[in-house]
């Protein structure tokens, strides 16, 4: 078999964080078409999982998509389900060598295993072509990677961990593309910023000397989580630090263009990643020049469209990003005078509405919408709506959108 493999050049720009259920290839790629996105990252994806859809690839390559990942009462997924459909059905030949891959764990035994899965299930099921990159997480600060002993923990708890992590995945990637004729995917960690500046210098440095060829970097401590400004300063003061020796992608809190722009200009780093500002409103990224003033309404539509091109594992995905693209309006935080569990108020009504487990397909959501419209949006709406939602207002209601889940 003959892989093939893209020239490794790590781009400058913006890039799209890992997000779980937020990078998905739907994201990715209209990120890429409309957001300015240089470089995208896969959802999280855990160790243990990776290997056994290694181990049981076959089972998973029929998967109907959009019905394949099965969700129980609570909203749950399986993880390993989800994993296969992530791996062998949410991606495509545009998005492959663009895409880095994140992995999480806390054995460097598995995580090289995993590696090393993740290299052979593309180069078997995706036209032999090789991700851009591979990616471990030691940043996650949530309390799954507290309980399970990863991201942002296990820096915390065992960094020798971590760095042994990291040179069983460079092995893994060296071994695996011993048969490549070119470069190889590139292996990074995403980390944060620990306590004192040195302590995170020292730790990127052994990361470096164990096989990273970047990191990318969360500017907020393990105790911040999201929360707080992030701390350009110390990132600017790593970036000089490495200047020399290691690019270096600083992330945290980045909501628009003028804010990445501003970001690079004042830290010089190498390029700068973005999180929920690309799940808010991707547009928000294009050029300064020509950016004009971009409805919640339009936004939702376009990542519909992409979704219905690119169809993530399940519906929790589309309600996630509705949430987040829609959010302003229906949960508007700086109103004094909204109340959230004021139900005679229709945003309120729509934003409990959006997490109903019977949203499950394109359809219904594209009648969300609908509805969103003709309850909050009066004023005007031959020039700002899509015509097919025009098409569909005077039907639709809450009762409307419920039976259309029942019927598909």
């Amino acid at each position: 078999m003959k892989i093939k493999n893209h020239t490794m050049h790590l781009p400058t720009g913006l890039y799209l964080s890992p997000m779980v259920r937020g990078s998905e290839l739907a994201m990715r790629m209209l990120a890429r078409d409309h957001g300015n996105a240089s470089l995208c990252y896969s959802p999280m994806l855990r160790d243990g999982d990776v290997i056994y859809v290694h181990q049981q690839w076959k089972k998973y390559t029929n998967i109907e998509k959009w019905k394949s990942v099965q969700i129980d009462g609570a909203g749950r997924t399986d993880s390993v389900e989800e994993t296969a459909y992530l791996l062998l059905h949410d991606t495509c030949r545009d998005d492959t060598a663009n895409c880095v891959v994140q992995l999480c764990g806390s054995s460097p035994k598995s995580l090289g295993q995993a590696t090393a899965a993740v290299l052979d299930l593309y180069a078997n099921t995706n036209g032999c072509v090789l991700p851009a990159g591979i990616d471990l997480n030691l940043g996650c600060p949530q309390q799954c990677a507290s309980d399970e002993g990863f991201g942002a923990f296990l820096v915390e708890r065992n960094p020798e961990a971590a760095v042994s992590s990291i040179s069983a995945m460079r092995n893994a990637i060296d071994s695996y593309c011993l048969q490549l004729i070119g470069t190889k995917p590139t292996l990074s960690a995403k980390i944060r910023l620990m306590n004192r500046f040195e302590d995170t210098i020292l730790f990127i440095q052994k990361l470096h000397k164990a096989g990273i060829d970047y990191v990318a970097i969360h500017c907020r401590r393990l105790k911040d989580k999201h929360y707080g400004a992030a701390d350009w300063d110390t990132g600017r003061k790593i970036v000089a630090a490495l200047e020399s020796t290691l690019p270096v992608i600083l992330n945290g809190g980045i909501c628009d263009y003028e804010c990445a722009t501003a970001v690079l200009k004042q830290t010089n780093c190498h390029a700068v990643m973005i999180a929920t500002g690309y799940l808010q409103n991707h547009r928000n990224f294009r050029h300064s020049n020509a950016c004009i003033s971009i409805s919640a309404l339009t936004i939702a539509c376009e990542y519909l469209d992409y979704a219905e091109l690119y169809p993530p594992p399940s519906y929790l995905y589309i309600q996630k990003h509705l949430r987040w693209i829609l959010r302003h309006i229906l949960q508007p935080s700086g109103d004094p005078t909204f109340d959230k569990f004021n139900f005679s108020d229709p945003r309120v009504k729509l934003w409990t509405f959006l997490v109903r487990p019977y949203l499950r397909n394109i359809a219904q959501f594209r009648l969300f919408l609908a509805l969103y419209v003709k309850l909050l949006c009066d004023e005007d709406r031959t020039n700002r709506v899509p015509e097919w939602i025009l098409s569909l207002i005077e039907d639709v209601s809450f009762k409307i959108i419920k039976e259309a889940g029942q019927t598909s």
